[in-house]
């Protein structure tokens, strides 16, 4: 007998009333990893960043392979230790020029950064390339409401240095993204517009605000010819930035299902409270909102920056006074204890993300099947600025593209952590065959990692 199939769309109707299905199994193919319609399910990417660093005796695990045991740094992680794979012993490849600077575009982009006129600052650089999530999300972000979301928790960020620092998220060498860091003004962006009504009413002026968009858009394409090529990247950013706002306009509504739910509203602004940041608050209401948005496929690429390179954060919550940053350059036992204690807990906040997401289902599985999330930061370690021995946590499983349960890989001879950029990217389907630039390209995967 024929299976019955069903559309991802179906609805529940009745007299005066429609209720949304959740992903059944009539929904997907007989192996249950794609839509019956043909078209596959969809895959997330994500960047986790943290600054500053960590202590790598108390990072690495100690024994390799699919038994490797838990750190002190990465213990947080037992609930998802399945889902997660962790890689050590790469080094960052672009010329170390500058510590925090050379780290923080190498491993978010695998290009050296671009040196910039610093006449206020010691240094200042930005982006050598766009970012793997904007790499990402070229190619798996145009069908969704939201090409990427880029989000952020810590403000206590360095602004005078250059976008190097600033942003994680770059399209380019003169195109950092702003990340949110109010998850009030994050929830009002991707839900306000959404009835809770399977049927929104669709808003009369969308599609006048979509033509008059095109029409714009049309004539700025005819402009281009005129201009010289520094004004063709500047408008060629701004046509990009009008096919996005017409793609949001003209974007379906998410159906709530048993994953997608119609979310309560959130008041949390990240608003310091005597001189302190609610760091757990937003973090969480920040996680809670992207696996939303990914069970709502409201987009499918995220970056996320809990604190920024050279950060100033202070993590209060755990007793402290002083800024990560200058704790990381005090040789002083408690000191390297207080950086040791911050990576810990930024590591809980990570788990919390993959814990909601394992916790969300998606036809027969979860979203952290469907999904692959990097977790790193600026330096191997912030006392040395080093940027050997890199942190680098591959988590989710990428629709089976990702080794699972997960292995500590080490390599022995310093491989070019581009290769695990690579591997993310290849991994949610992206389509491509190289990462980075100069000498931070690659064309060659970690395949330890790859199932």
């Amino acid at each position: 007998m024929k299976p019955f199939r069903l559309s991802r769309r179906t609805l529940l109707q009745g007299v005066g009333a429609a209720v949304a299905l959740p992903t059944l199994e009539a929904m997907l193919d007989s192996r249950g990893t794609a839509l019956a319609a043909g078209g596959p399910l969809p895959r997330r990417f994500a960047t986790f960043f943290f600054g500053d660093g960590v202590i790598l005796s108390k990072w690495n695990p100690t024994s390799t392979g699919a038994n490797w045991q838990f750190s002190q740094a990465l213990a947080p992680l037992a609930n998802v230790k399945s889902y997660v794979n962790v890689v050590s012993g790469f080094q960052v490849k672009t010329p170390d020029r500058r510590g925090h600077h050379t780290g923080q575009a190498a491993i978010l982009s695998g290009y050296p950064f671009i040196e910039l006129y610093a006449p206020s600052a010691n240094y200042a650089s930005k982006f050598g390339g766009p970012s793997i999530d904007q790499v990402a999300a070229q190619h798996i972000g145009q069908g969704t409401a939201f090409r990427s979301l880029e989000l952020g928790v810590s403000k206590r960020i360095v602004t005078g240095e250059g976008p190097t620092l600033q942003y994680i998220s770059h399209k380019g060498p003169d195109q950092p993204m702003q990340p949110e860091y109010n998850p009030a003004a994050l929830f009002t962006r991707l839900f306000s517009g959404f009835s809770s009504s399977p049927e929104p009413q669709a808003d009369p002026r969308a599609a006048l605000r979509a033509s008059v968009l095109d029409a714009v858009r049309e004539d700025a394409k005819r402009l281009q010819s005129r201009l010289g090529s520094s004004d063709r990247a500047r408008l060629d950013a701004h046509l990009t930035s009008i096919s996005e706002l017409r793609q949001q306009i003209l974007a379906l509504p998410p159906q709530y299902t048993q994953a997608c739910v119609n979310p309560q509203p959130v008041t949390q602004t990240n608003q310091d409270s005597g001189g302190k940041e609610p760091l757990e608050l937003v973090s969480k209401a920040m996680s809670d909102l992207l696996v939303l948005a990914w069970a709502c496929d409201l987009t499918r690429v995220a970056s996320y920056m809990f604190s920024g390179g050279v950060c100033a954060t202070v993590f209060h919550m755990l007793g402290q006074s002083r800024g990560n940053h200058d704790l990381t350059h005090d040789p002083e036992p408690s000191a390297q204890g207080q950086v040791h204690d911050s990576v810990v807990w930024v590591v809980k906040q990570f788990a919390y993300l993959l814990e909601r997401l394992k916790a969300t289902p998606e036809a027969g599985g979860n979203l952290l099947d469907n999904s692959c999330l990097l977790l790193t930061s600026d330096v191997a370690e912030g006392f040395a600025h080093s940027v050997t021995d890199y942190p680098l946590l591959v988590a989710g499983r990428a629709s089976g593209y990702l080794k699972y349960p997960g292995i500590h890989v080490r390599s022995t001879s310093k491989e070019n952590t581009s290769n695990v950029l690579l591997t993310c990217l290849k991994a949610v389907g992206t389509g491509v065959t190289s990462v980075g630039g100069d000498s931070g390209y690659s064309d060659t995967e970690c395949t330890a990692i790859r199932a």
